[in-house]
């Protein structure tokens, strides 16, 4: 039976606090688990639980942490992954870099960390490297993500398992958080783009992941960014059917396939 370890099961909210996002995703994800029958355990950095088939949901300041003391591979998608799209699924100019090359920027222009555990600037656009405040870090080898900045109306988050969307929410609707943190069914104004993608990208795409997408008002429909399943936000995906693709790709480092071995990205 699979133990879904979450980065705390003691939640503290003050009396009229509003608990935070990420509170309100595992305690939906215990629920689902627990219904499911499997056990629940929580932990920090210092204190995580060694069992023998564990699945990880945990914020992204401990995941690294998680997957080396359990001797884990935490399947995920490339950096890079967003420069593979085909052009019609991104609608828009996409590179990667480091931040060392952004010496070069002169318009403006959309920049991210790449690594989602290591958000160790604002994503935004930017016209000049001295706008981009790195909280006293020098990372010039780190990877970037650029893009042309466009603006997108409304974006969606889908769970995508073995090639499939199984789960989905609502995201942002022109400038606004748009979901409520319950249990939802599946939306499908951006399925087809996302079944579209699966399908001209098989074989390029780790076995669990998510995938956020959205319309560009002047362009269409397109991929805005891929993230890890076990630290991506709920929104109202559907936490049951969220459960097989965590566990999918949480993967006991000794007994992963060659294949596996693509997306174990930290070992």
């Amino acid at each position: 039976m699979p133990t879904l370890i979450v980065a705390s099961r003691s939640f503290v909210c003050a009396v009229g606090a509003v608990p935070s996002a990420s509170t309100v995703y595992m305690q939906r994800l215990i629920a689902a688990a627990e219904g499911a029958g499997w056990p629940v355990l929580g932990c920090d950095r210092d204190s995580i639980p060694d069992v023998p088939d564990p699945v990880v949901y945990v914020t992204t300041d401990i995941a690294v942490a998680a997957a080396s003391k359990l001797n884990l591979a935490l399947l995920e998608p490339p950096f890079d992954l967003l420069t593979r799209v085909p052009t019609r699924f991104l609608r828009r100019e996409v590179e990667s870099a480091t931040f060392g090359d952004l010496a070069r920027l002169r318009e403006r222009t959309f920049v991210k960390p790449a690594d989602p555990l290591d958000k160790w600037f604002d994503a935004g656009v930017y016209s000049d490297v001295r706008d981009i405040r790195t909280r006293g870090l020098s990372r010039p080898t780190a990877p970037v993500l650029l893009s042309e900045p466009v603006e997108w109306s409304v974006e969606f988050r889908y769970f995508v398992l073995e090639g499939k969307a199984v789960a989905g929410s609502p995201y942002i609707a022109y400038g606004r958080t748009v979901w409520n943190g319950t249990d939802a069914a599946m939306p499908i104004a951006g399925l087809r783009l996302v079944e579209e993608l699966c399908a001209a990208m098989k074989g390029e795409l780790p076995p669990a992941f998510v995938v956020d997408v959205g319309r560009i008002d002047d362009r269409g429909w397109a991929v805005v960014e891929f993230n890890p399943v076990w630290s991506a936000g709920l929104l109202n995906a559907d936490s049951r059917a969220v459960l097989p693709a965590l566990q999918r790709a949480t993967r006991k480092r000794n007994e992963l396939t060659e294949e596996d071995r693509r997306w174990d990205l930290r070992s």
